[in-house]
């Protein structure tokens, strides 16, 4: 693990390089393996900001400042320059002092973030100030305020899936960052899955807006829509967001769905890697519901549904023609 100082120079040379993308993802899993990192973080953040209105007094050239004003002012005696740059430098001080008390009451008065984290084999859920709830699949992360105080309601998932439900609050949009994509919504339910190299949204109930980044055009989620964006690509695609909470309900649906995208939707959801080899003679769609059903026994009605053979090797299921 990276330790203190390591880790808030790569945080400072992120914050200095945003469009850095590599350096963003290695923010972002740093973040992600504790929470002490993700406080870190906040703080290095908050504090970067404020930055920019303390760099501007910092940058003042007070002798040339006086200088020009006393030309302005006609002023050429010595005793008055003299004055006058006392003056100035007094000035300056109190503005100052004025600028750090004003960092003290933002840094007194922002957001306090806490972070959720769930660890293998464990499902947890948070409840948001404003109402919303949040639910977390094992080996996730999400951050948020402890209280919202601010235009929208902003949350972070780090890692993993979460399935949201937001309560509708039309004054104040709740946002989902994940990496430099953001998820805006009002009042609605949804789901986002968090990869290395992949962000997959989908929605249950209301309509989201999706803005894979800063330079792309945002793109519109009814219920019923998903979609999966490409990290490393930046591309978006049209998805199968039907067992998109299966991690949560424990429930499998399949409605006229091939069997390529059975096979994608089973290693999404038994965490396994099932390749299909070969495109099958037929044209056969699944058609099946299971209820806390092994992969095993979901592997045994593709069987009896399709003419092929199911081979295990490792930790990878192939499955190929008869």
């Amino acid at each position: 693990m990276e330790d203190q100082s390591t880790f808030q120079d790569i945080v400072l040379r992120h914050l200095n390089e945003p469009e850095n993308q590599p350096l963003l993802n290695e923010v972002n899993r740093l973040r992600s393996l504790s929470v002490d990192h993700e406080k870190e973080f906040l703080d290095i953040k908050k504090l970067w900001d404020l930055t920019p209105q303390a760099a501007r007094l910092h940058e003042v050239d007070e002798v040339r400042s006086v200088k020009n004003l006393e030309v302005a002012l006609g002023l050429n005696t010595k005793g008055k320059t003299k004055k006058l740059y006392t003056w100035l430098s007094t000035a300056a001080a109190i503005f100052f002092i004025g600028a750090i008390a004003t960092w003290y009451y933002v840094s007194q008065t922002s957001l306090t973030y806490l972070v959720k984290e769930t660890h293998a084999g464990v499902i947890d859920s948070v409840r948001l100030s404003d109402g919303s709830h949040i639910f977390l699949a094992e080996n996730s992360a999400i951050s948020y305020p402890e209280q919202f105080k601010a235009e929208i309601r902003p949350v972070t998932l780090l890692k993993g899936k979460a399935f949201f439900k937001v309560a509708k609050d039309p004054q104040h949009p709740f946002e989902v960052t994940i990496n430099h994509s953001v998820v805006k919504v009002l009042g609605t339910s949804f789901n986002i899955n968090y990869m290395p190299n992949r962000i997959d949204l989908s929605v249950k109930t209301g309509r989201v807006m999706f803005s894979a980044n800063s330079k792309s055009d945002p793109a519109i989620l009814v219920a019923g829509e998903a979609l999966s964006y490409d990290l490393d690509k930046n591309q978006l695609s049209k998805q199968n967001g039907l067992n998109s909470t299966g991690w949560l309900t424990k429930e499998l649906h399949f409605v006229d769905m091939p069997l390529d995208e059975v096979c994608r939707q089973l290693s999404d959801y038994y965490q396994v890697k099932v390749v299909l080899l070969a495109r099958t003679s037929t044209a056969k769609k699944l058609n099946a519901n299971f209820s806390n059903t092994s992969i095993e026994d979901v592997l045994k009605v593709l069987k009896q549904t399709y003419p092929i053979q199911i081979q295990k090797k490792d930790s990878t299921i192939y499955i190929k023609n008869m």
